[in-house]
């Protein structure tokens, strides 16, 4: 089981905390980016789960887990926490694989950096958010406060039906532990209205979209159009929802890898 350790380094927007398996090898490492709401804690079981053959590297966004709060929280102000990680740990060059938004925000750094990125993977993400109430949102979480607000929200948003009630309770705590109303409501108006379509397009690197059956967030259809933007394979999860990576981290490690294996043999961008 690979051993994380933990680091701060300055990002554009302030401290930025950072946990990495130390492993030495020729193989590309690979970054991971989380989504809105998340943390690096969504990673963990899945690199838990990958082969210890390379170095895997997690990123607590601006905005998220031990990281500082101050934005702002567009894919483009991820992408920069991204590539100031990479500097920082002096990564020239990376897989990137991101979980909802962060998926659009790996399009941005592949689109920004292409000779950083040798593929990108999308979990459960989207070029655009379509059919969300964002305001009815902001308004049940200002009336009840946020962990009655993600306690109901989670099971439907988040996950395939029937989860382990544990899972649920996980992703609600990193959504709520040391964060504000405030953070909370930028973060997300930030996301539901992004757009990344032009960027995706501009991505050159090989791409993977991977999707749950029942992901209400960022469904099939909507998958279906980032993988068509991205020129890229599309698979979908059977039975899994918006959160795969902790639903089914061996489910996706099987996805992942063929897919890594196969961006390592394509030409440098």
């Amino acid at each position: 089981m690979a051993k994380l350790a933990s680091q701060t380094i300055t990002g554009p927007a302030g401290k930025l905390n950072v946990v990495s398996t130390d492993t030495a090898t020729d193989e590309l490492p690979v970054l991971f980016l989380h989504g809105i709401n998340m943390s690096h804690d969504v990673w963990v079981p899945l690199i838990e789960a990958l082969p210890e053959d390379r170095r895997y590297i997690a990123v607590d966004l601006r905005g998220h887990g031990r990281s500082d709060r101050r934005g702002p929280f567009d894919a483009a102000d991820y992408a920069a926490d991204a590539l100031a990680v990479l500097d920082a740990l002096e990564v020239p060059r990376t897989h990137v694989v991101g979980t909802s938004f962060g998926g659009s925000a790996a399009c941005v750094v592949a689109a920004r950096a292409p000779e950083r990125v040798a593929s990108v993977t999308a979990i459960g993400s989207a070029l655009k958010v379509e059919g969300i109430d964002v305001d009815g949102a902001i308004a049940a979480l200002q009336a009840v406060g946020l962990q009655a607000f993600f306690e109901s929200f989670m099971p439907q948003a988040s996950f395939a039906p029937g989860t382990d009630e544990s899972l649920i309770n996980r992703a609600v705590a990193v959504a709520v532990t040391d964060r504000t109303p405030e953070t909370v409501i930028a973060v997300s108006r930030a996301a539901f209205s992004a757009d990344v379509t032009a960027t995706a397009q501009a991505v050159s690197c090989p791409a993977l979209v991977v999707v749950g059956q029942y992901d209400a967030t960022c469904p099939v259809a909507l998958a279906t159009a980032m993988s068509e933007a991205l020129r890229a394979k599309l698979v979908v999860l059977p039975g899994r929802g918006h959160v795969a990576t902790y639903e089914d981290p061996a489910l996706v490690v099987d996805t992942l890898l063929p897919h890594l294996a196969s961006a390592k043999a394509q030409p440098v961008g």
